[in-house]
């Protein structure tokens, strides 16, 4: 609220009623009123097209015009200003109809004295003033769930549907006027809805946010994957409602199902080759490309003397320690030279391997 004086078209027909009207709201403390005068309709229209304000002081009775229609065309130029209709008590029901034509009020003019008028015309700029405000804040809460890609669902204190966004009718596949009034638990599959609601309880109770996963049943019997965000609407310790936001998930949940089932298959493919190399009656080893080993079957771990575990990541000449029977020279590392010369290297029969525990095999 600012302390700007307030702008006052007076139009009214009477200039003894005028003057009053004008000295009543001069003597004013607090914030001023900057008051301008006018006698017909005419005037009150061409200054209201030239500067716009804040209250109009209508009487209906003016030297050019009388009636409702001079309140009609006033109220079309000066669809921002507060209008408070001045009457006679001879006219006061033409006041009152002026009302339910959209003035704010009505004044008899034999009622109009300095504590009255002010805190009248006081009492409704600051009505319109927080109208004007909360109006404000709803648009732009508007706008911005409009404009949010993820569901809105807004809801009571009993999870009933009183607001949802363009993105959460997608999901749903129901406008706004066939959510309004559901229970938002009603689209959570039936498998899913014990867990979700055990965890909304608890969050609620604790006037808490919350979030899980569930499985989503559309208008077309359709079901998608959500994430949901919920959190309460509160008012100091008093709870207002619950506002959610709703994300449809369903390609990231098919895509982790999909990886799933290849890690479950890639894991069965490496249990049987496992099961086939721990089958066969000769030793198998693997390195990566620097050399070191990365596995070994069964029987290189009894002819070695070292564990898959224990020889996993140590050079291949630590685990395969192998020298020429005749010389006792130390034989190159054969898997070295294979990927050096890009041959099967094979060894010769006088080659020995030394065991980890020094045994010759």
């Amino acid at each position: 609220m600012n302390n700007f004086p307030t702008t006052v078209l007076l139009a009214e027909a009477d200039l003894a009623d005028a003057r009053h009207i004008e000295a009543v709201l001069a003597g004013t403390s607090g914030r001023p009123f900057d008051v301008e005068s006018v006698t017909c309709l005419a005037d009150a229209l061409r200054r209201l097209g030239q500067v716009e304000f804040d209250v109009v002081l209508l009487d209906l009775m003016l030297a050019d015009a009388q009636g409702i229609e001079v309140f009609n065309q006033v109220s079309a130029v000066a669809a921002n200003a507060l209008i408070m209709v001045l009457s006679t008590a001879a006219d006061e029901a033409l006041a009152k109809q002026a009302v339910v034509y959209g003035a704010q009020d009505y004044l008899v003019k034999s009622h109009v004295e300095a504590y009255w008028l002010p805190r009248a015309l006081q009492y409704l700029i600051e009505r319109k003033e927080i109208t004007d405000a909360l109006r404000i804040s709803e648009a732009r809460f508007r706008s911005m769930s409009e404009a949010s890609p993820l569901g809105i669902f807004v809801s009571d204190t009993q999870g009933n549907c009183v607001y949802t966004n363009p993105a959460y009718q997608k999901i749903s596949g129901l406008n706004l006027e066939q959510s309004l009034g559901t229970n938002w638990s009603k689209a959570i599959h039936p498998e899913d809805r014990p867990r979700v609601l055990a965890d909304w309880q608890i969050a609620t109770r604790g006037h808490v946010s919350f979030q899980t996963e569930f499985r989503f049943l559309q208008a077309s019997n359709s079901v998608a994957w959500t994430r949901v965000n919920s959190a309460v609407m509160q008012d100091g310790n008093r709870l207002l409602g619950l506002v959610q936001t709703v994300e449809d998930i369903t390609e990231r949940k098919k895509t982790e199902l999909e990886l799933r089932a290849s890690e479950e298959a890639l894991y069965e493919e490496k249990e049987r080759a496992e099961v086939t190399l721990n089958s066969i009656g000769d030793a198998v080893l693997t390195t990566d490309i620097a050399g070191n080993v990365r596995y070994m079957n069964q029987v290189a771990e009894m002819m070695t003397g070292w564990s898959c575990e224990e020889a996993s990541g140590q050079p291949l000449a630590k685990v395969f320690d192998i020298v020429d029977d005749s010389t006792r020279q130390v034989i190159p590392d054969p898997a070295q030279r294979a990927m050096a010369e890009d041959r099967i290297i094979s060894l010769s029969l006088s080659t020995v391997l030394i065991r980890r525990d020094g045994f010759e095999a």
